[in-house]
């Protein structure tokens, strides 16, 4: 993603816009700080294909078997196997 200072984006703001319609991102800056996001808009099947991925895997998380697992466990086996 590319910075842009605000006047800068005022001066060229057509050009601005034909580039995030091409798919280039934009971050507005003042004083060196950014203070928007220029983003192409999401498509609607994009929107669609990502409700339907999510609903998928909350479907999915629901036929997961619970694990009884302690804390304790999950800390030893994070450093089983480490050299000290």
């Amino acid at each position: 993603m590319r910075a842009m200072d605000v006047a800068e984006a005022q001066a060229g703001f057509a050009e601005l816009i034909r580039d995030v319609e091409r798919g280039e991102s934009v971050a507005i800056t003042c004083g060196g700080k950014t203070v928007a996001r220029l983003a192409p808009a999401m498509q609607e099947r994009d929107a669609v294909s990502r409700s339907e991925a999510l609903a998928q895997f909350l479907r999915e998380k629901a036929a997961w078997k619970p694990v009884n697992v302690t804390r304790e466990e999950i800390l030893a086996w994070r450093h089983e196997g480490h050299k000290w």
